[in-house]
Protein backbone atom coordinates (compact mmCIF):
# COMPACT_ATOMS: atom_id res chain seq x y z
CA UNK A 1 0.00 0.00 0.00
CA UNK A 2 0.86 3.75 -0.81
CA UNK A 3 0.68 6.00 2.19
CA UNK A 4 -0.41 9.55 0.77
CA UNK A 5 -0.63 12.96 2.24
CA UNK A 6 -2.80 15.72 0.91
CA UNK A 7 -1.78 19.65 1.47
CA UNK A 8 -5.01 20.96 1.54
CA UNK A 9 -6.95 23.78 2.81
CA UNK A 10 -9.90 23.67 1.47
CA UNK A 11 -12.35 21.00 2.99
CA UNK A 12 -14.22 20.12 -0.17
CA UNK A 13 -10.77 20.55 -2.55
CA UNK A 14 -9.42 17.49 0.07
CA UNK A 15 -12.51 15.90 -0.34
CA UNK A 16 -12.38 15.54 -4.10
CA UNK A 17 -8.73 14.49 -3.67
CA UNK A 18 -9.88 11.04 -1.50
CA UNK A 19 -12.47 9.92 -3.32
CA UNK A 20 -10.13 10.14 -6.34
CA UNK A 21 -7.60 8.10 -4.50
CA UNK A 22 -10.22 5.70 -3.36
CA UNK A 23 -11.09 4.86 -7.25
CA UNK A 24 -7.41 3.40 -7.60
CA UNK A 25 -6.15 -0.01 -5.64
CA UNK A 26 -3.73 0.74 -3.04
CA UNK A 27 -3.43 4.28 -1.71
CA UNK A 28 -4.21 4.32 2.21
CA UNK A 29 -3.60 5.14 4.48
CA UNK A 30 -4.87 9.13 3.24
CA UNK A 31 -3.25 12.07 5.75
CA UNK A 32 -4.73 14.91 5.50
CA UNK A 33 -2.98 18.90 6.59
CA UNK A 34 -4.32 21.86 6.26
CA UNK A 35 -1.21 24.18 6.24
CA UNK A 36 2.69 23.79 5.38
CA UNK A 37 3.11 23.52 9.27
CA UNK A 38 1.10 20.37 9.67
CA UNK A 39 2.22 18.82 6.16
CA UNK A 40 5.96 19.16 7.56
CA UNK A 41 4.28 17.43 10.80
CA UNK A 42 2.58 14.42 9.14
CA UNK A 43 5.36 14.61 6.50
CA UNK A 44 7.70 14.03 9.34
CA UNK A 45 5.57 11.68 11.87
CA UNK A 46 3.92 9.18 9.17
CA UNK A 47 6.76 9.02 5.95
CA UNK A 48 4.08 9.19 3.67
CA UNK A 49 5.02 7.59 -0.50
CA UNK A 50 3.43 10.11 -1.95
CA UNK A 51 2.12 14.16 -1.26
CA UNK A 52 -0.23 15.74 -3.23
CA UNK A 53 0.21 19.22 -2.56
CA UNK A 54 -1.54 23.08 -3.45
CA UNK A 55 0.71 25.82 -3.53
CA UNK A 56 -1.66 28.64 -2.02
CA UNK A 57 -2.08 27.82 1.63
CA UNK A 58 -3.44 29.89 4.35
CA UNK A 59 0.33 29.84 6.25
CA UNK A 60 1.99 30.87 2.68
CA UNK A 61 2.64 28.99 -0.28
CA UNK A 62 3.37 25.44 -1.13
CA UNK A 63 6.82 25.73 -2.26
CA UNK A 64 7.79 25.97 1.03
CA UNK A 65 7.14 23.24 1.76
CA UNK A 66 8.98 21.60 -1.61
CA UNK A 67 11.93 23.39 -0.23
CA UNK A 68 11.70 22.30 3.46
CA UNK A 69 11.50 18.23 2.35
CA UNK A 70 14.13 18.62 -0.15
CA UNK A 71 16.64 20.19 2.42
CA UNK A 72 15.89 17.18 4.93
CA UNK A 73 16.43 15.23 2.30
CA UNK A 74 12.88 13.40 2.70
CA UNK A 75 11.95 10.84 0.32
CA UNK A 76 8.61 11.22 -1.10
CA UNK A 77 6.93 12.33 -4.13
CA UNK A 78 5.25 15.44 -4.62
CA UNK A 79 2.36 16.06 -7.56
CA UNK A 80 1.17 19.78 -7.19
CA UNK A 81 -2.30 20.21 -7.37
CA UNK A 82 -3.03 24.26 -7.75
CA UNK A 83 -5.03 26.71 -9.94
CA UNK A 84 -1.48 28.62 -10.11
CA UNK A 85 -0.72 28.60 -13.24
CA UNK A 86 2.48 31.57 -13.73
CA UNK A 87 5.48 30.35 -15.27
CA UNK A 88 7.60 31.21 -11.88
CA UNK A 89 5.60 28.64 -10.06
CA UNK A 90 5.89 25.73 -12.76
CA UNK A 91 9.20 26.77 -13.28
CA UNK A 92 10.21 26.57 -9.24
CA UNK A 93 8.09 23.32 -8.37
CA UNK A 94 10.30 21.89 -11.75
CA UNK A 95 13.24 22.60 -9.75
CA UNK A 96 12.23 21.59 -6.83
CA UNK A 97 11.23 18.25 -8.39
CA UNK A 98 7.48 17.55 -8.50
CA UNK A 99 6.59 14.73 -10.32
CA UNK A 100 3.59 15.86 -12.16
CA UNK A 101 1.72 19.54 -12.05
CA UNK A 102 -2.26 19.50 -12.22
CA UNK A 103 -4.20 22.74 -12.79
CA UNK A 104 -7.19 23.12 -10.88
CA UNK A 105 -10.02 21.99 -11.97
CA UNK A 106 -9.25 19.11 -13.54
CA UNK A 107 -10.77 15.19 -14.41
CA UNK A 108 -10.48 11.91 -12.46
CA UNK A 109 -8.77 11.00 -15.87
CA UNK A 110 -6.12 13.60 -15.79
CA UNK A 111 -5.64 12.74 -11.75
CA UNK A 112 -5.48 9.32 -12.91
CA UNK A 113 -2.63 10.03 -15.22
CA UNK A 114 -0.43 11.65 -12.42
CA UNK A 115 -1.10 8.43 -10.06
CA UNK A 116 0.07 6.81 -13.16
CA UNK A 117 3.16 8.31 -13.70
CA UNK A 118 4.01 7.94 -9.68
CA UNK A 119 3.39 4.10 -10.14
CA UNK A 120 5.77 3.68 -13.79
CA UNK A 121 8.14 5.59 -11.78
CA UNK A 122 8.21 3.09 -8.61
CA UNK A 123 8.05 0.15 -10.71
CA UNK A 124 11.26 1.06 -12.40
CA UNK A 125 13.24 2.37 -9.52
CA UNK A 126 12.27 -0.95 -7.61
CA UNK A 127 13.70 -3.53 -9.88
CA UNK A 128 16.43 -5.48 -7.67
CA UNK A 129 19.35 -4.46 -9.83
CA UNK A 130 21.69 -2.34 -8.43
CA UNK A 131 22.83 -0.44 -11.65
CA UNK A 132 20.06 0.76 -13.97
CA UNK A 133 20.54 0.39 -17.78
CA UNK A 134 20.53 3.71 -19.88
CA UNK A 135 17.04 2.46 -21.01
CA UNK A 136 15.44 2.47 -17.41
CA UNK A 137 17.40 6.02 -16.87
CA UNK A 138 16.33 7.29 -20.25
CA UNK A 139 12.55 6.33 -19.13
CA UNK A 140 12.96 7.75 -15.96
CA UNK A 141 14.29 10.92 -17.31
CA UNK A 142 11.83 11.27 -20.35
CA UNK A 143 11.00 14.56 -21.62
CA UNK A 144 7.43 15.18 -24.22
CA UNK A 145 8.30 15.11 -27.54
CA UNK A 146 7.99 18.41 -29.12
CA UNK A 147 5.77 18.84 -31.99
CA UNK A 148 6.01 21.07 -34.98
CA UNK A 149 4.00 24.10 -34.60
CA UNK A 150 0.76 22.93 -36.72
CA UNK A 151 -0.08 25.80 -39.64
CA UNK A 152 -4.02 26.29 -40.08
CA UNK A 153 -3.68 27.44 -43.19
CA UNK A 154 -3.04 23.75 -44.31
CA UNK A 155 -5.62 21.78 -42.20
CA UNK A 156 -8.73 21.09 -44.58
CA UNK A 157 -11.87 22.11 -42.94
CA UNK A 158 -14.67 20.58 -42.70
CA UNK A 159 -18.06 22.00 -44.42
CA UNK A 160 -18.79 25.37 -42.39
CA UNK A 161 -15.79 25.88 -41.19
CA UNK A 162 -13.92 28.76 -42.49
CA UNK A 163 -10.76 29.57 -41.89
CA UNK A 164 -11.19 33.29 -40.40
CA UNK A 165 -13.11 31.72 -37.60
CA UNK A 166 -10.82 29.27 -36.65
CA UNK A 167 -8.26 31.77 -36.92
CA UNK A 168 -10.03 34.13 -34.58
CA UNK A 169 -11.17 31.47 -32.07
CA UNK A 170 -7.31 30.22 -32.21
CA UNK A 171 -6.09 33.75 -30.77
CA UNK A 172 -9.25 33.89 -28.03
CA UNK A 173 -7.92 30.35 -26.63
CA UNK A 174 -4.69 32.70 -25.96
CA UNK A 175 -6.45 34.69 -23.72
CA UNK A 176 -7.75 32.31 -21.64
CA UNK A 177 -6.52 29.76 -18.68
CA UNK A 178 -4.42 26.22 -20.20
CA UNK A 179 -7.63 24.74 -19.22
CA UNK A 180 -11.17 26.07 -20.67
CA UNK A 181 -14.79 25.13 -21.07
CA UNK A 182 -16.95 25.79 -24.58
CA UNK A 183 -19.04 28.94 -22.12
CA UNK A 184 -15.83 30.51 -21.61
CA UNK A 185 -14.78 30.63 -25.24
CA UNK A 186 -17.90 30.91 -26.55
CA UNK A 187 -18.02 34.26 -24.21
CA UNK A 188 -14.85 35.70 -25.42
CA UNK A 189 -15.33 34.78 -29.25
CA UNK A 190 -18.50 36.06 -29.32
CA UNK A 191 -19.67 33.37 -31.09
CA UNK A 192 -22.86 30.53 -30.55
CA UNK A 193 -22.20 27.57 -28.04
CA UNK A 194 -22.98 25.12 -31.16
CA UNK A 195 -19.99 27.09 -33.15
CA UNK A 196 -17.59 27.00 -31.06
CA UNK A 197 -18.40 23.22 -30.24
CA UNK A 198 -18.22 22.46 -33.80
CA UNK A 199 -14.49 24.05 -34.04
CA UNK A 200 -13.24 22.65 -30.97
CA UNK A 201 -14.15 19.05 -32.38
CA UNK A 202 -12.07 19.97 -35.48
CA UNK A 203 -9.19 20.75 -33.65
CA UNK A 204 -9.42 18.09 -31.29
CA UNK A 205 -10.22 15.55 -34.12
CA UNK A 206 -6.67 17.20 -35.53
CA UNK A 207 -4.80 16.27 -32.61
CA UNK A 208 -4.42 20.47 -31.38
CA UNK A 209 -6.36 20.09 -28.13
CA UNK A 210 -7.52 17.64 -26.33
CA UNK A 211 -10.68 17.38 -23.86
CA UNK A 212 -11.43 15.85 -20.63
CA UNK A 213 -14.83 15.20 -18.75
CA UNK A 214 -15.01 16.83 -15.50
CA UNK A 215 -17.65 14.95 -13.29
CA UNK A 216 -19.27 17.29 -10.31
CA UNK A 217 -20.88 15.90 -7.16
CA UNK A 218 -24.39 17.01 -7.99
CA UNK A 219 -25.49 18.00 -12.15
CA UNK A 220 -24.11 16.35 -15.60
CA UNK A 221 -20.23 16.70 -16.05
CA UNK A 222 -18.72 19.32 -18.24
CA UNK A 223 -15.75 19.00 -21.10
CA UNK A 224 -12.29 20.97 -20.21
CA UNK A 225 -9.96 21.91 -23.08
CA UNK A 226 -6.45 22.18 -23.38
CA UNK A 227 -4.43 22.77 -26.52
CA UNK A 228 -1.57 20.28 -26.61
Amino acid sequence: MTSVLIIEDDPMVSFIHQKYLEKITGFQPIYLAETIEMGLEQTRKNQPKLVLLDLHLKDGNGLSYLTSIRKERIDVEVILITAANELDSVKQSMHLGVLDYLIKPFSFERFAKSIQLYQEKQAQLSKTVSDLSQETIDSLFKQPRIQEPVKLEELPLEKGLTQSTLHLLMEKIKQLPPQFTVQELSEISQLSHVSVRKYLLFLENADILTSESVYLKVGRPYQLYRMK
